[in-house]
């Protein structure tokens, strides 16, 4: 099992603790925690935590922070010896059957070089009512996506394709990998049984402008992965609705300049991505959401129309 870090030592002792309480027995994984070179004390954690106590669980520590959790989970599986290798993020709490459980599915469909986890929200947690930076992940099915959260993999299909492409450090990788193992000859599963809860995070609207720029990277790995595409794009042109939305309403206005009727094209944008209504009407907050979002749109589209060009398919 890999988990790559980097400064989150607050959340390590949780996850530690969620390990150590699995169902299987001790002695038949083994935990790689990769420090990528944190500096916010996650080393002296780590070693606090690991030990006599927890012979199965060891930490690496990365020369140089990679920028990503490609190179860290590479680090990590390269140097362990498991026939099946597991990738759970440090946001994560698996559930105490987890591990079984995907052991389990694994075992019982010997083609799927890669099986995907069930990841789920916090109790209590109403995802309707969640933030507009409110960071979330939840994987209750296959997905095109083979998000890297909670994701098992046969080290024999790992091998066959050479893991993660560092050249993709971050935003997209854990895509690229799945898909190249599916492109291999494997087949894919779902394990619905090996649960994880993944933490939400107000992450705020730079964090989404940040990484909705790197959606070109996503672009770039659609294109190389035609089915991706099908399968996890809105539509062929579109990553998701609401950027297409923006793109309409961004041609829509500058068409009002000679058409005024044009201007009507911004309405299914205005309404999707609206700042939700208060009691006490528009306020600052309200206003500066508004903003907030168009920027974060902007960049995101910005992103897209880059990774268009790099991989000559025209994306919004």
């Amino acid at each position: 099992m890999v988990v790559p870090t980097h400064d989150k030592a607050d959340r390590l002792p949780a996850l530690i603790d969620a390990l150590a309480a699995q169902s299987l027995a001790g002695d038949r994984f083994e935990v790689v925690v990769v420090d990528d070179c944190s500096t916010d004390g996650t080393a002296a954690v780590l070693a606090d935590l690991i030990g006599p106590a927890t012979p199965n669980m060891r930490s690496i520590r990365t020369a140089v922070n990679s920028g990503g959790p490609s190179i860290p989970r590479n680090t990590g599986w390269r140097s362990s010896k498991a026939d099946v290798v597991v990738f759970l993020d440090d946001d994560c709490l698996p559930e105490p059957s987890w591990l079984e459980a995907a052991l389990e599915a694994m075992q019982a469909n010997p083609s799927w070089g890669v099986c995907q986890g069930c990841t789920v929200l916090p109790p209590g947690i109403d995802p309707d009512a969640l933030g507009r930076w409110d960071v979330e992940r939840q994987v209750l099915g296959m997905s095109p996506w083979f998000e890297g959260t909670n994701i098992f993999y046969r080290r024999r299909a790992l091998e066959e394709v050479d893991g993660f492409d560092e050249t993709i450090p971050w935003w997209g990788e854990d895509t690229d990998l799945g898909w190249r193992v599916v492109e291999a000859g494997w087949g894919r599963g779902f394990a619905p049984k090996a649960v994880a809860v993944h933490e939400v995070a107000d992450r705020g609207w730079r964090w989404a402008a940040k990484f909705g720029w790197l959606d070109q990277r996503v672009i770039q790995v659609a294109a190389r992965h035609p089915q991706l595409r099908q399968e996890g794009f809105w539509r062929p042109w579109a990553l998701h609705r609401p950027g297409a939305e923006f793109a309409a309403a961004l041609a829509g206005l500058a068409l009002a300049t000679r058409w005024k009727p044009a201007a009507a094209a911004a309405l299914p944008y205005l309404v999707c991505r609206r700042p939700p209504f208060r009691r006490d009407g528009v306020n600052r907050q309200t206003i500066a959401l508004g903003f907030q979002t168009v920027a974060v749109d902007m960049v995101r589209l910005a992103g897209h129309l880059r990774g268009s060009v790099s991989a000559r398919m025209f994306v919004v």
